[in-house]
């Protein structure tokens, strides 16, 4: 007999596909990297996380968002933290790693692996991160066949198409209000502008823009400053956002910044956290619980833990 609670813990389906929560209402989703990442997010209380492509590059590869992640890496990353979180999750292809045929593989492959939704850019590639100089996109032409080789690998599936245009600061508002609106003729389901420069621009995509619109909120990169609730009343209703990785840098930072200085750990910093809220966080008593099952001798380490700090 299976363990109700180690099923709950690790094998429930998602909560909810992305589409069934926009269908609610507005959703923010803050970007992930790993298992770790995720846990987080779905600890704190959001109902959605993005596999930020940039993310994933310098945590899993060691290298700037420029397009250096391979398919495959890409790939695993979505198995690993789908097979383990419950949230949807927003998938960054980037450009889809090749042409209409790579295109349709790709977005094949990622929506199996679970994907509740890809984002597809206009870029040229290799791509470049969409806040840097120097992008170049694709013609609207090829912009549109792209699009329709997304949709029909991901036809029939819960995966949604989040079409991305980095026109905005390669050719100019014009031109991505342009692409936007031919990604919702096609019947593409989020339109998306990346790197959006001004408050006034942001609001103009919002009112001219037909159809569900994804912002990506990355106040330290070209957007300016602006909330969850300023979005969604400009029209807005899919927010991506990044605070994993900044957090985690700069969490990095200071406790080894402390380390280094101090000669001593995160344990004396007293800040109620000590190692073994994380092995919680990720399920020991389930597992040990699981394992009791088999072998009797499987001890649920909250007992060790609690001789070791008597």
């Amino acid at each position: 007999m299976k363990t109700p609670d180690f099923d709950d813990f690790y094998k429930q389906s998602v909560h909810a596909t992305l589409r069934e929560l926009l269908n609610k209402g507005p959703v923010l989703a803050p970007c992930v990297y790993d298992c770790m990442s995720a846990k987080v997010v779905e600890q704190i209380g959001f109902q959605a996380m993005c596999l930020s492509g940039g993310n994933l590059a310098m945590s899993l590869v060691g290298v700037p968002d420029i397009g250096l992640v391979s398919f495959a890496e890409l790939l695993d990353a979505v198995r690993r933290i789908t097979c383990y979180s419950k949230l949807p999750m927003i998938v960054d292809i980037d450009t889809g790693f090749g042409n209409e045929l790579n295109i349709i593989r790709t977005c094949e492959r990622i929506a199996n692996a679970g994907a509740m939704a890809v984002h597809l850019e206009d870029q040229v590639s290799p791509k470049r991160c969409g806040h840097m100089s120097g992008r170049e996109v694709i013609s609207r032409e090829e912009y549109i066949s792209r699009l329709k080789a997304a949709q029909y690998a991901l036809a029939g599936t819960d995966c949604m198409l989040i079409a991305r245009t980095d026109s905005y600061s390669v050719v100019g508002v014009e031109e991505a209000i342009w692409r936007n609106k031919a990604a919702y003729d096609l019947g593409v389901d989020v339109s998306f502008t990346e790197g959006t420069r001004t408050m006034q621009d942001i609001e103009r995509i919002a009112k001219e823009v037909p159809g569900l619109k994804m912002f990506g909120m990355n106040s330290m990169g070209a957007s300016p400053k602006v909330s969850f609730q300023e979005l969604v009343d400009f029209g807005y209703q899919l927010v991506t956002a990044h605070f994993t990785k900044v957090g985690a840098l700069k969490g990095m930072f200071k406790l080894g910044q402390y380390l280094f200085d101090e000669g001593t750990d995160i344990h004396n910093l007293d800040d109620g956290y000590d190692n073994f809220t994380s092995h919680e966080m990720f399920g020991i008593h389930e597992w040990y619980r699981l394992g009791a099952q088999f072998n009797p001798s499987i001890q649920d380490a909250s007992a060790m833990h609690a001789l070791d700090k008597a």
